[in-house]
């Protein structure tokens, strides 16, 4: 696809392009163009004022401390300069020689951290500290480490921050917590009894399921019900002690009322019940046609051609129909070109603005792209950088 006049990205980028790749340069070139030379691996730009080719980077870096460079062929090559005695460059790796770092180097004044002698820290001057203690900082940041004490007993509750709490500490500390929790304590069966369960010993999250349903001290219950203690030693007539959960309903359906009921398919249809619910069966039989109003009315072709109903759906074969409708009546296409004009109005008579315009070589039916703009509802001007050979392009416009 050739571009016929100058593009405008707006300073967005151009991703992914690829420049021209050539083994030699291309012939009558124009000030600014690039090329990339396959043979020098460069890329290199047609200098007008100079009637040269410029390779990229020429004249742009130059080599100083450590560094030289030679240009050959348009390619510019940069070294690093080693000694060869200290630093040396292997397999384009630099490092340091054998023997390339001198004992002055290593001098007590010259290496900031402390060293140690090998062996000069003994396992038994690391053994000798307290008892119930480990080395190590518990702060954030930079410092120095201290003992840090163990525990080893049940007060986990108590530890600071700066204590370490050993495995037999965190299971008795564990322990003594989840005996606390409440228990399953049994069964409940709430039509023989008028109080609610609970014994001196009964603790804050103990709990009953309820195993026969019934009413207690105004509280209905259904099998698998569950009471909670809300307290120790709760009361057994004192609702407020108490915590209560539904986990068994009736399972609703059309005719049997539970957490919902649900509606029928006529009455899905009629639409006016605000309290039943919709399941996918009866949902499927609200089926829209141009008769019913359904989950959509579906539009006849009349309507869809006049585009002015705003509450009916137009179908894939309606609208296939319409488009046929409009494409056979919403088509121009003229040839363009006298050989001296860079800009054409073509007059299409479509009357809209809302059309879309293609230009392609008549040659080869390639697409080309050219400034295009609606002038009127009726007309297109078409607008080349140069001027347009005499009859070279077709200009389509749809709408």
């Amino acid at each position: 696809m050739e571009v016929l006049n100058n593009l405008d990205l707006s300073q967005n980028q151009i991703i992914n392009v690829v420049i021209q790749a050539l083994a030699t340069a291309p012939s009558s070139p124009v000030d600014c163009q690039v090329y990339f030379d396959t043979n020098y691996r460069n890329f290199y730009t047609w200098s007008a004022a100079n009637s040269t080719w410029i390779p990229a980077g020429a004249g742009t870096m130059a080599a100083g401390d450590g560094l030289s460079q030679s240009i050959s062929a348009g390619v510019l090559t940069m070294k690093v300069n080693v000694d060869t005695t200290s630093l040396e460059i292997v397999s384009d790796v630099i490092q340091v020689k054998d023997g390339g770092i001198i004992t002055a180097k290593l001098a007590v004044d010259s290496v900031t951290t402390v060293k140690i002698l090998n062996a000069a820290v003994t396992f038994a001057k690391m053994q000798n500290i307290s008892a119930m203690t480990v080395i190590g900082r518990t702060a954030a940041g930079s410092g120095v480490a201290s003992e840090i004490t163990l525990i080893n007993d049940v007060t986990l509750a108590t530890a600071t921050a700066t204590n370490i709490a050993t495995a037999g500490s965190v299971k008795a500390y564990i322990d003594s917590v989840v005996t606390a929790v409440g228990t399953l304590i049994g069964a409940f069966n709430a039509t023989s009894s008028s109080i609610f369960p609970g014994i001196s010993t009964t603790k804050k999250g103990d709990y009953w399921y309820v195993s026969v349903a019934g009413t207690v001290n105004g509280v209905t219950f259904n099998v698998g019900d569950v009471l909670i203690a809300n307290k120790a030693n709760p009361s057994t007539t004192l609702v407020a002690d108490w915590i209560f959960l539904e986990t068994n309903r009736d399972q609703a359906t059309a005719t049997v009322l539970g957490l919902v009921m649900l509606a029928t398919n006529t009455e899905v249809q009629t639409g006016t019940d605000a309290v039943k619910v919709v399941t996918p069966a009866s949902l499927s039989a609200r089926t829209a046609t141009e008769s019913r109003t359904g989950l959509m009315e579906i539009a006849t072709q009349a309507e869809a051609n006049a585009g002015t109903d705003d509450t009916r759906a137009i179908t894939p074969l309606k609208m296939v129909t319409y488009v046929a409708t409009q494409l056979s009546t919403g088509n121009y296409a003229a040839t363009i070109g006298d050989g001296t004009a860079t800009a054409y109005t073509v007059t299409h008579n479509l009357n809209t603005l809302d059309v879309v315009i293609q230009i392609r070589k008549v040659s080869d039916n390639s697409l080309v792209i050219v400034d295009n703009r609606a002038s009127t509802v009726n007309a297109v001007i078409i607008t080349f950088a140069k001027p347009a050979a005499l009859n070279a392009y077709r200009v389509i416009v749809k709408k």
